[in-house]
């Protein structure tokens, strides 16, 4: 006889929400035929100087995307080097975005951690651009303005430390 155990907890504990605001964020989606176009971004030195606070890189459908997000002043800063320099332009581009992201201890131990940052967020209304999960951490790229009102929709799912 096989015996499964699964951890669960009527709150999701967390380490807190953090959150960044003041960023740009820059889409480029390619065929895969293209995947050169994407090189010239990530080997530019400019690129290779800059602190990226959200990169995330999907493949789907045949189509290659690279969704990143830098402060302010970088992505000004890069918007006119892709324009000046590189002859390309971001198939999206959107400011002020922030970021919401937080850490569990057991996030990797159970089931339903997206399930349980999504749901109140698309009560809430509050439209996701961009996340990413791993098995300890989430993170969700949002409008800015949205940044208050997301913290407090998942406060009914996450309970933080006190």
């Amino acid at each position: 006889m096989e015996t499964i155990a699964v951890y669960w907890e009527p709150k999701v504990k967390t380490y807190g929400f953090n959150a960044l605001n003041n960023l740009t964020l820059f889409e480029f989606d390619y065929p895969e035929e293209k995947i050169s176009e994407l090189g010239k971004i990530l080997s530019n030195h400019f690129f290779q100087g800059i602190k990226t606070k959200f990169m995330i890189l999907q493949q789907q459908e045949g189509v290659i995307s690279l969704v990143v997000c830098l402060s302010e002043s970088d992505g000004r800063d890069f918007r006119a080097l892709l324009e000046d320099n590189l002859s390309l332009k971001p198939d999206r581009y959107i400011y002020p975005v922030g970021i919401l992201f937080f850490h569990g201890p057991h996030f990797g131990d159970r089931y339903g951690i997206a399930d349980a940052a999504f749901s109140p967020l698309l009560e809430a209304g509050i439209k996701i651009i961009s996340s990413d999960c791993s098995s300890a951490s989430v993170f969700l790229v949002m409008a800015q303005d949205d940044l208050g009102r997301a913290q407090e929709a998942l406060r009914k799912t996450f309970d933080l430390p006190q």
